[in-house]
C-alpha cells in the first residue's frame, strides 16, 4: 500500500525525518518496502496569472497567453483548453527546469515566441491529468514559488502490510500505530452533515437475504447531486496511492477506503429497479456484466447486490455496469457493508478478479465502522457535488457482533518476552490502541479490542502487541534454558545427512519438487489400476489441474524435472530428491506418509576425450550408485534380483532391492512408453527408488569403529560355468553363508559369455579373501573351507569349475 507522508499528517503529528518514521514503522511490523520524494524539482516553477488569452494567427488549436511573472510580462504559447483570462496556473520560465531534469528553452512555436511553459500537473509529476493546465487558487501571488503554494515537499511510503492487520491497509490506522508509538494524539477525520432532504427510509429500504454472508449492511442517500472532477487535494492523494481519478463522487468513495478502510459503492439510485437494495447468493450459471465490461458467469460461492428485479453488483469485489454513476446522474445511493471474509476470498478467486475493496474484505473490514465511513462518504459527496443528504441512514445489522474480551496477565507477558515492564505501561500500550481496559488485580487486565482490530483474539496476541509498542529491538537477547534429552535425535534426520553427502559425492544433484502433481502422473508411469501410485489424496482447493493431488511417488517429479533440463539443452543429468510421499489409507482422511528417496541418470557418463571414447549411462551405472550408497550407510547383504511389476520401469532391464529378503526398494531402465509420455525424445534414462522408512529398519544409526586387521588375508579365486539363468547374486549369497565369519568379502572380477562356452552357459570367476579376527590362516584349513564353498555351489546351482 502506498500513502502520502501529507496525508498522515493530518491525523498525527509527525516531527521525525521520513527514513526514521521508516525505520519506526517497519519495527512496529509494518515493513517499509520503499520510500519516495514527491515534489522534488520543482523549484523553478513559479505561480503566474494568465492576464490575456489571444488565438495563434498561425495553429487552430493554440493560443498566446500574456502571463504575469510577479517581475514581469511574457508570452508563452499555450494548446490547453482551459486557459482562461484572470486564472493562476504554474509557469517554468526559459531557463528553468522541469522535475524530470528537461531544461526549458525560449522558442518559436509556428512563428510566435514563447518564454516559457504553463503546466499540466501531470508534467510536474503530481497527478496523471493532463486534460489541461493546473488552476491553483485565485488566493495566490504571482511570481510565488510553486512549493509554497502547494503541500511540498512529501513522500510517498510503500507499506507491506501482512495478511492479519487489514486495521493498517488505510492511512488513518497507519497514523494510530504511529500515534500509539510516539505518545502522540490521534485526529480523527471531521464529519460535517447536514440532513435536509426527505427521510431514507420513505426513498429506499435493505433486504438481506444472507445473514451469514453480509452480516451488516448500510446506506445513505444524496439528492440533486453535480458530477464533476475532484479538487486537486484529492486527486493528488489518490494518484500516489495508485488509485486513477474517476469523477468526485466515485473519488469519495475510494478516498475514504483509503482513508477509513471501509470498502464504500456508490449507485445511481435512479438506475435501481423500485429503488431498493438486496443481497442474496448467486444462482448456478447465473451471468453477471461488472464495471470493467467483462460478462460473468457466477455461482453459489457469489454474493450479490440487487435492486428490486436484477444484480447491480458483486458483494466486495465490484459494481455493475447497469447501475454506474454517469454524466447525467441525478441521485446516489451510497453503500457501506461489512461482508464476510471466507465469502468474498472464494467469489474472487472462483472470478479471478481481485480488486482494493475485495483485498480488504478478503482480510476482514471493520464491522463496528461501517456507518461512520459512510457518513465520512456522504459528508465528502455532498461536499464536493452539492445536493441534499437525506434524513437519517439504513443500517441493517440483524446481529451484533461483540469483540471478545480477553484476560491478559503481565507476570506471563514478561516472562515471555523477557522484559519488566509495569502494568501500568501495557495498559497505556492497549489504551493508545483504542482498546477498552479494565483492572482486574495488580497483575491482570480484561482487555476489549476494538472492532477494526479482527486479529486480536487471544492473551498471546495482546503479549504481541506489548512487544511491538515496547520495541523488538529493546527487548534483551536472552538464551532459553536447555536441558539435555535423552531422545536422541530421529534416526530419518540422522540418515538423510549422510545419504546426501554420498549422493553429492557420486555426482547427483540434489532438486526439491512440489507434493502436488497430477493424476495423470499414474497413467504416465504405466501403473496397474491396483497399484498403491493411484491411491492419491486430492486437494480441496488446488491451484491447477497439474497439481491437484499429493504424489505417490517421486519419480513424477524427477521425470518433470529431466524434460525441463531436455528443453534448455540439458544433457548427462544426475538427479536425485529427498521427500515424502502420501498413500491413500480407506477409510481415513490422512493418508500414509513414507520417506522416500529417488535419483535418476541420463544422457553421458563419460565424454569423449582424447584417451576414451564417449560412453552413456546404462543399467550398471545406476546400480553401482545404488551399491556405493547401501555400502556407505553400512547396510549388508544386499542383493539384486529381477522381479516384474516395477511401474515405469523396463520389466527386461530393472530388479528388485533386497536386503534380508525384504523389499527395500527398485532399480532400471526408464520404460521407453513413459520416455515417450514425457516427450524426452527417445532420451535413454535410469533411475532407482528406496523406501527409506524400510532402510532404517536394517541400518545401526550408530557407527562403530573396526579395529585394523592383524592377521593376514588369503585370497583364492573360483572360476565356474553355470547356466545364464543363474543370478551371481545367488552365487554371492551362497558363498557368504558357506564362508561364515571367515570370509571377509568376495566380488566378481569376470565375466565371459562366448564362443568358446555353451551358447546356455557363462563364465563367472569370484575372488575371495579369507581372513580370521584371532589368528593366521593355514593353508589346510582354507582350502577344506574353499573346497565346501565349491561343494555348495555346485549343489544349489549344477554349476562346476571351469578348465584351463
Amino acid at each position: 500500500m502506498k500513502v502520502s507522508l501529507n496525508w498522515i499528517k493530518e491525523y498525527v503529528d509527525v516531527e521525525m525525518p521520513p527514513d526514521e518514521l521508516g525505520y519506526l514503522l517497519t519495527m512496529t511490523g509494518l515493513e517499509v518496502e520503499g520510500l519516495e520524494a514527491v515534489g522534488q524539482g520543482l523549484d523553478d516553477i513559479i505561480v503566474a496569472k494568465i492576464l490575456k488569452v489571444a488565438p495563434h494567427p498561425n495553429a487552430d488549436r493554440l493560443s498566446i497567453c500574456s502571463v504575469d511573472t510577479g517581475r514581469e510580462r511574457v508570452e508563452v504559447v499555450c494548446g490547453a483548453p482551459n486557459v482562461a483570462e484572470g486564472a493562476l496556473a504554474p509557469l517554468v520560465l526559459a531557463g528553468g527546469k522541469l522535475p524530470d531534469g528537461t531544461r526549458m528553452k525560449e522558442s518559436r512555436i509556428r512563428g510566435e515566441v514563447s518564454r516559457g511553459m504553463l503546466l499540466a500537473e501531470d508534467e510536474m509529476g503530481l497527478t496523471d491529468d493532463h486534460t489541461g493546465i493546473m488552476i491553483l487558487t485565485p488566493d495566490l501571488t504571482p511570481g510565488a514559488s510553486l512549493l509554497s503554494a502547494l503541500p511540498f515537499p512529501d513522500w510517498v511510503f510503500d507499506l507491506s502490510i501482512t495478511p492479519n492487520r487489514p486495521d493498517c491497509a488505510n492511512v488513518l490506522g497507519i497514523a494510530r500505530e504511529i500515534a500509539a508509538v510516539t505518545g502522540k494524539r490521534l485526529r480523527k477525520p471531521e464529519i460535517e452533515l447536514e440532513e435536509s432532504g426527505p427521510a431514507i427510509e420513505d426513498l429506499t429500504s435493505i433486504t438481506i437475504m444472507d445473514p451469514d454472508g453480509c452480516p451488516r449492511y448500510a446506506a445513505g442517500i444524496i439528492q440533486d447531486v453535480e458530477l464533476g472532477t475532484s479538487p486537486f487535494w484529492m486527486r493528488y492523494r489518490l494518484y500516489q496511492s495508485e488509485i486513477r481519478s474517476i469523477s468526485n463522487l466515485v473519488d469519495v468513495s475510494n478516498y475514504v477506503m483509503l482513508e477509513m478502510g471501509q470498502p464504500l459503492h456508490a449507485f445511481d439510485y435512479d438506475r435501481l429497479r423500485e429503488n431498493r437494495i438486496v443481497v442474496r447468493r448467486a444462482e448456478k450459471g447465473e451471468t453477471f456484466t461488472t464495471l470493467d465490461g467483462e460478462t460473468r458467469r457466477l455461482n453459489h460461492e457469489n454474493l450479490m447486490i440487487c435492486d428490486g428485479g436484477r444484480a447491480v453488483a458483486l458483494a466486495g469485489i465490484m459494481g455493475g455496469l447497469n447501475s454506474e454513476i454517469f454524466a447525467g446522474t441525478r441521485n446516489v445511493l451510497v453503500e457501506s457493508a461489512f461482508f464476510d471474509p471466507v465469502t468474498i476470498r472464494r467469489g474472487s478467486k472462483h472470478l479471478g478478479v481481485s480488486t482494493e475493496a475485495s483485498y480488504r474484505f478478503e482480510r476482514g473490514a471493520d464491522i463496528g465502522g461501517a456507518t461512520t465511513a459512510l457518513k465520512r462518504a456522504v459528508s465528502l459527496m455532498c461536499r464536493l457535488a452539492g445536493g441534499k443528504v437525506a434524513r437519517g441512514i439504513i443500517d441493517n445489522y440483524p446481529k451484533t457482533l461483540t469483540p471478545p474480551v480477553i484476560h491478559f496477565r503481565k507476570d506471563k507477558t514478561n516472562r515471555i518476552l523477557g522484559t519488566s515492564i509495569s502494568k501500568d505501561v501495557m495498559k497505556g500500550y492497549f489504551e493508545a490502541l483504542e482498546m477498552e481496559v479494565h483492572d482486574v488485580n495488580g497483575n491482570a487486565l480484561k482487555v476489549k479490542p476494538p472492532s477494526f482490530r479482527v486479529d486480536i483474539k487471544r492473551e498471546v496476541d495482546l503479549i504481541e502487541e506489548v512487544a511491538r509498542l515496547y520495541g523488538f529491538d529493546k527487548i534483551p537477547l536472552t538464551y532459553p534454558s536447555i536441558r539435555p534429552s535423552e531422545e536422541g535425535d530421529a534416526p530419518a534426520i540422522l540418515i538423510r545427512d549422510r545419504i546426501r553427502s554420498v549422493m553429492r559425492a557420486s555426482g547427483f544433484t540434489e532438486i526439491i519438487t512440489y507434493s502436488f502433481i497430477s493424476p495423470d502422473s499414474a497413467d504416465m508411469l504405466g501403473a496397474e489400476e491396483n497399484s498403491d501410485l493411484r491411491l492419491f489424496t486430492s486437494l480441496m482447493n488446488p491451484l491447477t489441474v497439474d497439481q491437484s493431488v499429493l504424489r505417490t511417488s517421486l519419480v513424477p517429479g524427477l521425470m518433470a524435472t529431466v524434460k525441463t533440463n531436455m528443453l534448455h539443452e540439458g544433457r548427462g543429468l544426475r538427479l536425485f530428491e529427498w521427500g515424502k510421499t502420501f498413500i491413500r489409507k480407506d477409510g481415513d482422511q490422512q493418508p500414509i506418509e513414507k520417506i522416500c528417496l529417488a535419483a535418476i541418470m541420463t544422457g553421458l557418463c563419460q565424454e569423449k576425450s582424447w584417451h576414451d571414447d564417449e560412453r552413456h549411462c546404462d543399467f550398471y551405472d545406476i546400480k553401482g550408485a545404488v551399491e556405493a550408497l547401501l555400502k556407505a550407510l553400512g547396510l549388508e547383504g544386499v542383493r539384486f534380483q529381477r522381479k516384474n511389476g516395477f511401474s515405469g520401469l523396463d520389466p527386461e532391464v530393472s530388479s528388485g532391492i533386497y536386503c534380508s529378503d525384504r523389499l527395500i526398494g527398485q532399480v532400471g531402465k526408464v520404460a521407453s512408453s513413459v520416455i515417450e509420455a514425457y516427450d524426452l525424445k527417445n532420451e535413454r534414462a535410469y533411475l532407482f527408488e528406496l523406501d527409506v522408512e524400510a532402510l532404517l529398519t536394517l541400518l545401526s544409526v550408530a557407527r562403530e569403529f573396526c579395529s585394523f586387521p592383524k592377521f593376514p588375508a588369503v585370497f583364492r579365486d573360483i572360476s565356474l560355468l553355470v547356466e545364464r539363468r543363474i543370478e551371481s547374486a545367488k552365487i554371492i549369497e551362497i558363498i557368504r553363508k558357506e564362508g561364515g565369519e571367515l570370509l571377509e568379502s568376495v566380488q566378481i572380477f569376470d565375466l565371459y559369455e562366448g564362443e568358446k562356452v555353451d551358447p546356455l552357459e557363462k563364465a563367472i570367476a569370484f575372488r575371495i579373501s579369507y581372513r580370521s579376527a584371532h589368528e593366521t590362516l593355514e593353508g589346510e584349513k582354507i582350502n577344506s573351507l574353499h573346497e565346501s564353498i565349491i561343494d555348495k555351489i555346485r549343489h544349489e546351482t549344477g554349476g562346476r569349475l571351469r578348465e584351463g
